[in-house]
């Protein structure tokens, strides 16, 4: 039977909070402005709602239990929002905000604009959390329902109601190992066909990449399928394989994995790389402010486009 919310006084999940991370019932209570009795009442109600002795109290301090630990780490971020939810002025303060991001992504944004992102992050937020889960088909139910604040991708669902804007184009490129027996400088569509290859999953997406491959004469030998960007580049670095990538993944990695960067057999039009959003969180401005700082990241990766 699912828990009654009705029958929750929410002012017990700050409580909560204050004593998991002060673990002090004390530190707890001059935090929040209470007196100690209050805390302790306050703390008897959640345990008694919650079906837990949420604290142990030892020498030490309040020992949370395995259950407070788990309340904590979902509680907690969901708190911070709220807050900034409600806050009446709807202000966003990065220097001070907690708030947990989350982004639907493929690894190639784990590898390419994650690290950047972050490093200018830390810079004005250096408690704000982003969180990368992974691209799949419930991507757009996702979105609408706000269980996620972005997803960056190549493919974005036909929805007119979601929020879209390009944050890049990326060529795809050939990679193969330095040591390659047959490809070395340039790869030619016969040395493209002849060759196995290491791919990903079909995910029912139309990119370019797919135009070229149906077209007939165009059947590549899959000698390897896999889940990530990072493993093709490691198959390929690792055996006569080769692989068809996004080139800034590709010249980040390709001197640490010892690959060769091949142009494309053939041209092959750029693949557009989206941003998506719901129009729930469109003037959110913690969500504004997330949204900037990827365009102003990528405005500043000029090193990382293609010579």
């Amino acid at each position: 039977m699912k828990l009654n919310l009705r029958g929750i006084d929410l002012n017990l999940l700050p409580v909560f909070v204050a004593i998991m991370e002060h673990g002090q019932l004390s530190r707890a209570a001059d935090t929040l402005g209470m007196s100690q009795p209050a805390i302790s009442a306050a703390l008897q109600r959640l345990r008694h709602t919650l079906g837990d002795a949420l604290f142990v109290r030892t020498r030490s301090g309040m020992e949370p239990t395995p259950r407070a630990r788990e309340l904590h780490e979902q509680l907690a971020p969901q708190l911070n929002t709220l807050r900034d939810i409600l806050d009446p002025g709807n202000r966003f303060d990065p220097a001070s905000s907690q708030r947990h991001f989350r982004i639907i992504s493929v690894d190639y944004f784990e590898m390419v604009l994650l690290p950047p992102l972050l490093a200018r992050i830390r810079q004005q937020a250096p408690d704000v959390i982003l969180e990368v889960t992974s691209a799949g088909d419930d991507m757009t139910e996702d979105l609408h329902k706000t269980r996620a604040d972005l997803a960056i991708d190549a493919f974005v669902h036909d929805d007119d109601r979601l929020h879209r804007d390009t944050l890049l184009e990326e060529n795809l490129v050939v990679v193969a190992r330095r040591q390659h027996p047959t490809l070395q400088g340039k790869c030619s569509k016969h040395a493209f066909l002849q060759a196995e290859h290491v791919v990903l999953p079909d995910r029912n997406r139309r990119l370019p990449l797919d135009q070229i491959l149906d077209a007939p004469g165009w059947q590549r030998r899959t000698g390897a399928r896999v889940t990530q960007f990072a493993s093709m580049l490691a198959t390929a670095a690792g055996s006569d394989m080769i692989a068809t990538v996004p080139e800034r993944l590709a010249r980040l990695y390709a001197d640490a994995m010892d690959l060769q960067v091949l142009a494309f057999p053939v041209p092959i039009p750029p693949v557009p790389i989206y941003m998506v959003w719901s129009p729930a969180v469109e003037q959110d401005p913690a969500h504004r402010w997330l949204r900037h700082q990827l365009q102003a990241t990528l405005a500043d990766l000029g090193h990382l486009s293609p010579p």
